[in-house]
């Protein structure tokens, strides 16, 4: 069985099949044809043209589809011809809204995407900011820890004024404060320093507020921490000879550096004297 066509039914087509018949059937070589409409065998198999419009009797509003059959000869073999009367079903195609839309969704997704990976990337420099801000602030931190534990304790109690015996101190003692740990750099410093103000180890250069008389500086302070610190150092001084109170910055010096060793001192002063 061949099929030799399916088309939309006219009635021209109709009857081109129709004279297709009638002539070969007045050349004496008739051809057997069947009709079915919708599967139903409205002209049985004959080779008689006049039988062929008998079909159309079938055919109501309803109907989908006729066939015609042109049998080979003798046997079974046929050439189908198919004519549908209703419009082939299309496949179902997207409009141009749906592609439209299909396009837009894809474009707001690839959107999503790229925005997640601008904000993922962000977020991760930002993060890397912020533990570079808080290496700083830490590195920071430290830095102010070593300058205040390096600052001398001594003018937290002495104030400006006491501040400059001290100063006065390692002016006169490099080589002290060269045993010092890290005090070598500072030492050969105030060494070069002194040289430039034409003073030698072990001068006895004074400044010019640690020496006054307490009547003298009591005229420049302004404030009760000043004239506490110059009561202070007074009494300190009246207390000790020069040599013995350079000795005495020394060595609160040494246990503002040490302070663990405060305990052990003040029980071994306890021990000698009040043994």
């Amino acid at each position: 069985m061949a099929i030799i066509a399916k088309q939309k039914y006219t009635q021209e087509k109709a009857d081109k099949l129709l004279d297709y018949l009638k002539l070969y059937h007045e050349k004496g070589m008739p051809i057997d044809y069947e009709i079915l409409v919708d599967g139903f065998k409205a002209v049985r198999r004959t080779n008689d043209p006049e039988m062929f419009t008998m079909f159309e009797s079938f055919v109501t509003p309803d109907s989908k589809a006729v066939e015609i059959l042109f049998y080979t000869g003798t046997s079974n073999n046929n050439d189908k011809h198919i004519f549908t009367f209703q419009d082939e079903p299309k496949e179902q195609g997207l409009s141009g809204i749906e592609i439209d839309n299909r396009i837009q969704e894809g474009i707001d997704r690839e959107k999503r995407n790229w925005e997640f990976e601008n904000l993922r990337r962000e977020n991760k420099e930002l993060k890397e900011e912020i533990e570079e801000l808080e290496e700083e602030i830490e590195k920071l931190e430290k830095e102010k820890e070593e300058i205040t534990s390096n600052q001398s304790p001594l003018k937290g109690v002495l104030g400006e004024i006491g501040s400059s015996f001290v100063e006065g101190f390692i002016r006169r003692n490099p080589k002290i404060i060269a045993k010092l740990p890290g005090g070598e750099t500072l030492a050969g410093l105030i060494e070069e320093d002194n040289k430039e103000r034409g003073l030698e180890e072990g001068t006895t250069e004074e400044t010019e507020v640690s020496f006054k008389p307490k009547s003298e500086t009591s005229t420049t302070t302004s404030s009760e921490e000043d004239r506490n610190a110059i009561s202070f150092v007074n009494q300190l001084k009246s207390s000790f000879t020069k040599d013995e109170f350079d000795q005495v910055l020394q060595i609160l010096q040494h246990l503002s550096d040490h302070k663990e060793a405060i305990e052990k001192v003040l029980n071994d002063l306890n021990h000698t004297y009040n043994g």
